[in-house]
């Protein structure tokens, strides 16, 4: 292998010339013509074509949603009146009761309950009473009911 210097080698040889030649103020006007590049766009605004298909998915789109929440969302069932409960005898609530599974004492029990506490449930929350205790209560008071003792 050849070992040289370029530095030994005279001015005159092909080596020691520069193999390119720039035009004369190229590199005056290289930062600006190099900025002038890079500088950014401004990018057009977003923007969607419209067209029927799209309104049309749209729509059925919509409806489709529509439809599955008004399926699976149940209607409220207002309470009936007592006209309409007139005509029902107590012998076919007994047997819907007996149905559904429901066993008539343990309800009119909660009920009692129910109606016991009235309609402001917090103040039981601040009472220093065992539920234990309750229960002893409502026992004597069923027993006293059941004999007819006015206390």
């Amino acid at each position: 292998m050849n070992n040289f210097r370029l530095d030994e080698l005279p001015p005159e040889h092909p080596l020691r010339q520069q193999p390119f030649r720039a035009p004369d103020g190229y590199f005056d006007q290289l930062p600006s013509r190099v900025q002038a590049r890079v500088t950014r766009k401004p990018k057009p605004a977003f923007s969607i074509s419209w067209s029927w298909q799209r309104t049309a998915t749209s729509l059925v789109g919509a409806s489709l949603i529509a439809v599955m929440i008004w399926k699976t969302i149940p209607q409220r069932q207002e309470s009936l009146g007592n006209e309409a409960l007139a005509g029902v005898t107590d012998d076919v609530i007994a047997a819907y009761l007996d149905d559904q599974g429901v066993d008539p004492y343990e309800l009119v029990d909660s009920q009692q309950i129910h109606s016991s506490m009235g309609s402001d449930t917090t103040a039981i929350q601040y009472l220093n009473v065992k539920p234990a205790e309750i229960q002893r209560l409502i026992d004597e008071q069923n027993v006293a009911e059941s004999l007819g003792i006015d206390s």
